[in-house]
């Protein structure tokens, strides 16, 4: 697959217009358009056409990366900031958040009540484009408000479990998708509830 097929297909996945792509880009939409049609090879506005479509820039380039990459540069030049690992009890309110011993390493701009989360099943994990597979630590910020193609936390009151999905926007409606294409988009209902957007991801070295 052609980094244009690439770019066309992710666009699509998004539900985005190329007009809209383009605008958040940065570029003309005559330059994405060359781009989906072959002609542009190797786009000026890689990382950001990447950042938009919420892919690997190596992947989007070659077609080889598959895996979410943590954002080093962050960490290298700020100072961290420690955050509690959270679990499903604890954002249920049956565990006190503040007895809490697991506690790691983000951004200095994080919000006060952000928290890591650990990733399960693999329902969010892909053979390309962006992946986050099981096990993976997400960093959740409560305070930042969710738009489309947001990876956002979700509670579900019915069954007290935690859900980790992409929100997908679409005709008034939102969505739940899985990154994984063997899962099913369900619809946002009232038994859910966004408690944060995904930030940064990690794989944990134990």
């Amino acid at each position: 697959m052609s980094i244009s097929k690439r770019v066309k297909e992710k666009r699509m996945e998004l539900a985005l217009t190329q007009v809209e792509l383009a605008k958040r880009v940065g570029i003309t939409q005559q330059s994405l358009q060359k781009i989906e049609d072959g002609r542009t090879q190797n786009p000026r506005k890689l990382l950001s056409l990447a950042k938009q479509l919420h892919c690997d820039p190596e992947w989007l380039l070659s077609g080889h990366v598959d895996e979410i990459r943590e954002k080093q540069t962050q960490y290298q030049q700020t100072t961290a900031q420690m955050r509690p690992l959270l679990n499903q009890d604890t954002l249920f309110g049956k565990q006190d958040p503040t007895t809490e011993k697991s506690m790691l390493e983000a951004p200095s701009n994080v919000s006060p009540n952000a928290f890591w989360f650990k990733v399960t099943g693999d329902s969010m994990s892909s053979l390309s484009g962006l992946s986050i597979p099981e096990n993976y630590l997400i960093l959740v910020e409560p305070e930042t408000q969710p738009t489309h193609g947001d990876l956002v936390l979700v509670k579900l009151h019915t069954s007290q479990d935690i859900t980790f999905k992409q929100l997908v926007m679409d005709a008034g409606n939102r969505y739940l998708k899985p990154l994984n294409a063997s899962y099913l988009p369900v619809q946002l209902g009232a038994d859910m509830e966004i408690i944060g957007v995904a930030t940064e991801a990690k794989r944990p070295l134990r």
